[in-house]
């Protein structure tokens, strides 16, 4: 059978020599909870600390395609959020599918380019949406999504709804926590890395924000609008 992988965005941030990378476990956001388009060094004491995890996400994913998941795969596939558009940068799913191919050079990445814009908020909503609209397009009925645990609640709860529908029922849908397929993968390098991520101040302020999140997706009142940090 064959199966997509799907590795979702965490966000993207340029580094001072003036590329692109993923964020890291920590990144410190803007007020209102977005990301920053310039990394600044985390500082788990700062109110505007979250969870980023978009390197988690990668290195899962590189994983889990060694592994022999993803005869295709999309990384970050969904539209550019504002903070990219406004000063007109790749899309996310451009500098995570360049990432992944330097370790997995051989891989079939179907990329998400900022050509391809659409009306609507960027979001893990839509996101899950056009993954499973392009398992459909390509008649592929095994889809594997990898994000970190922080996010993994909320991202079932979307998957749900969406796999409800008539035209993706058909689809055989499996979810894999970042952080446990490392810490399985290498017990010593990403089983401390894990523990650090629980504890930090910053998962419990995303977890309060993560929570607002599905409540919003239960009661039909989810789109791009983020909550301000609480200090």
């Amino acid at each position: 059978m064959n199966s997509l992988l799907a590795i979702l965005g965490r966000g993207i941030q340029r580094l001072p020599d003036g590329s692109w990378t993923v964020t890291e476990d920590l990144e410190i956001c803007a007020e209102n909870s977005a990301h920053l388009t310039d990394r600044v060094p985390a500082d788990d004491e700062n109110p505007h600390c979250l969870i980023g995890g978009g390197e988690l996400n990668l290195l899962a994913g590189i994983q889990l395609h060694k592994r022999g998941f993803g005869d295709i795969v999309v990384c970050a596939y969904g539209d550019r959020s504002d903070y990219l558009k406004s000063i007109d940068a790749p899309s996310e799913s451009m500098i995570v599918s360049d990432l992944f191919l330097k370790y997995c050079p051989n891989a079939l990445i179907r990329v998400w380019t900022k050509e391809m814009s659409m009306p609507g908020p960027s979001n893990t909503n839509r996101e899950l949406q056009n993954i499973f609209e392009l398992a459909v397009k390509e008649k592929i009925d095994a889809v594997a999504i990898v994000t970190i645990d922080l996010h993994m609640p909320r991202t079932l709860v979307m998957a749900q709804r969406h796999l409800a529908k008539h035209k993706f029922r058909r689809l055989d849908a499996r979810f894999f926590v970042s952080e446990q397929v490392l810490a399985e993968a290498d017990p010593k390098t990403y089983g401390q890395r894990r523990e650090t991520l629980r504890r930090s101040k910053a998962m419990a302020r995303n977890w309060a924000r993560e929570q607002l999140g599905i409540f919003k997706v239960i009661t039909d009142a989810y789109g791009d609008e983020k909550p301000k940090v609480a200090a």
